[in-house]
């Protein structure tokens, strides 16, 4: 859904190559059992926002990685000793899903 801004900027490209390589190393770190640092997962959803806000399509791996954060944001509510900002990326992430939804669809 674009939010009715204009057309979009030269730089769109490039945040999706960089996204892609980012949400890249992401999967390899989870893969591998590694944490993924908070900035790097709110980079990612920074770009899913933006370019869903200029109605560009959200590269595969980045579409993974935020579905897979949407998917997760249940169960850090329910952890006790989640911090908070792990709640406002989940919650973010909670807030994308519709986004991601009807990409698919249509």
């Amino acid at each position: 859904m674009s939010s009715g801004l204009s057309a979009p900027p030269a730089g769109l490209s490039e945040v999706s190559r960089l996204a892609t390589l980012l949400a890249d190393q992401a999967l390899d770190a989870q893969i591998k059992s590694r944490p993924i640092p908070d900035d790097q997962v709110q980079a990612l959803l920074d770009a899913a926002v933006l370019l869903d806000e200029y109605g560009q399509e959200l590269p595969p791996l980045l579409g993974q990685i935020v579905h897979e954060i949407g998917t997760s944001a249940p169960e850090r509510a329910a952890a006790p000793a989640a911090r908070r900002d792990e709640d406002e990326v989940g919650r973010m992430a909670w807030m994308l899903r519709p986004f991601r939804s009807a990409k698919r669809g249509g």
